[in-house]
């Protein structure tokens, strides 16, 4: 099988041309769990209260969110929530 990620929202990116994008169906995906996602990473880390930090990295994380300007270099993606993790 072929599969195409887009993310026409992203910038500089474009969407499909109507003539390929007939060639494939599309499929919609559901929005990662950061909560598990954070713990399972901080687990691996060795954190013994990972499922507490997930929980309250979540809630600052979504807080940022809402309280921060609306500009488009703030990045709320799971990219950024790894990489906060990781270092």
């Amino acid at each position: 099988g072929v599969f195409i990620t887009m993310n026409p929202g992203y910038l500089g990116r474009s969407s499909l041309p109507e003539g390929l994008k007939s060639l494939f169906r599309p499929i919609t995906v559901m929005v990662p769990d950061l909560v598990l996602i954070c713990e399972n990473m901080m687990m691996a880390e060795g954190f013994e209260e990972a499922k507490v930090l997930a929980s309250k990295f979540y809630g600052l994380y979504s807080l940022l969110r809402e309280l921060l300007s609306k500009q488009s270099h703030y990045d709320w993606g799971l990219r950024a929530v790894k990489s906060v993790l990781v270092v």
